[in-house]
């Protein structure tokens, strides 16, 4: 399986990212490896719908799981397209550390957007 994570930098001990759709990377878990990987968020810089083109990245990358702050509607359909479950971390953990918790079951699935799109 593989754990997608919204970071700030390229280590396992960065903060998570404060969004999904432009956060700077995207780690990735290997549960199989037991190895994290960093991947630049090449849509990140969109004018629009870098939500879509975030998962498409994710899906690319065959993500499983990703663990974000937020999604809009946009983002949950595509990742509901891709079969991506997605999950909820709280601000000021690290990558790391929000893997722990979504491994403890401490996260909380995202079935619904949890914020309002920008267009």
């Amino acid at each position: 399986m593989k754990i997608g994570i919204c970071a700030s930098d390229h280590t396992p001990e960065s903060l998570v990212a404060n969004r999904f759709a432009r956060a700077p990377y995207f780690a990735v878990y290997n549960s199989e490896t037991l190895d994290f990987a960093f991947f630049n968020n090449t849509a990140k810089d969109e004018g629009s719908g870098a939500g879509g083109k975030a998962v498409k990245v994710l899906g690319d990358l065959k993500v499983d799981i990703v663990l974000v702050p937020e999604l809009g509607p946009k983002a949950i359909d595509a990742l509901n397209a891709f079969e991506i479950k997605s999950y909820q971390y709280k601000q000021g953990k690290t990558v790391r550390e929000a893997l722990y918790e979504y491994f403890e079951k401490k996260l909380p699935e995202m079935l619904d957007a949890s914020v309002k799109g920008k267009h």
